[in-house]
């Protein structure tokens, strides 16, 4: 089958997945200096003129691409006992987010924020934010369930765990592993939530 007919063929959301796991793939190979509309379209399999006739600039095919990305396994969680929802969301954020060409993407979005600041700033609110309000309505659920107290809670503790760990995977090129995760949960998030520390 020649890919002519390959590219006539598909269609609807099948070309839009294909479209958006293009971008995540090139972001991670090329960076997003060197991004393209031709080459997000080789990599789909597709011509140019469906990219060009749904974005005008690669920038608003990168957040789109992003957003469907991240809008997978997100809101809150509630297991019944905190330890274990700040759990699930931080091997959520590693293994949803921050892994593959979905966690390459992001990074070379972020590193682009002194040439693309406004980029970098809709990202943050558009994409990022949603995760943090979900934790803090896990964090609001155990303060129902008399877990913490309701003063605990502040934007400062629900950005502390995920900030430590896109750090973590920006600087050193990995993310945390499950004791890792675990660390950043009984050392950092429950002490600041007013759980202490206890090695035992």
């Amino acid at each position: 089958m020649s890919e002519q007919v390959k590219k006539a063929r598909r269609r609807g959301q099948a070309l839009l997945d294909a479209i958006y796991a293009a971008v995540l793939a090139e972001l991670a190979e090329v960076g997003f200096r060197r991004l393209t509309m031709e080459g997000i379209a080789a990599r789909a399999g597709s011509g140019r003129m469906p990219l060009y006739r749904r974005w005008d600039t690669p920038e608003a095919l990168v957040l789109d691409a992003l957003a469907d990305a991240l809008s997978a396994g997100g809101g809150p969680v509630d297991t019944g006992d905190l330890r274990e929802d700040l759990l699930v969301h931080f091997r959520r954020m590693t293994e949803q987010v921050l892994a593959g060409d979905l966690g390459a993407a992001l990074g070379a979005v972020v590193g682009e924020g002194a040439r693309h600041p406004e980029l970098v700033a809709t990202l943050r609110d558009r994409l990022l934010r949603p995760h943090l309000v979900a934790i803090e309505q896990s964090l609001r659920r155990a303060v129902e369930r008399g877990e913490i107290g309701a003063a605990a809670v502040s934007p400062e503790v629900c950005a502390a765990g995920p900030a430590l760990i896109t750090v973590q995977h920006l600087i050193n090129g990995v993310t945390p592993t499950g004791d890792e995760l675990a660390a950043i949960v009984d050392r950092l998030v429950l002490p600041a939530l007013g759980r202490p520390f206890s090695a035992s």
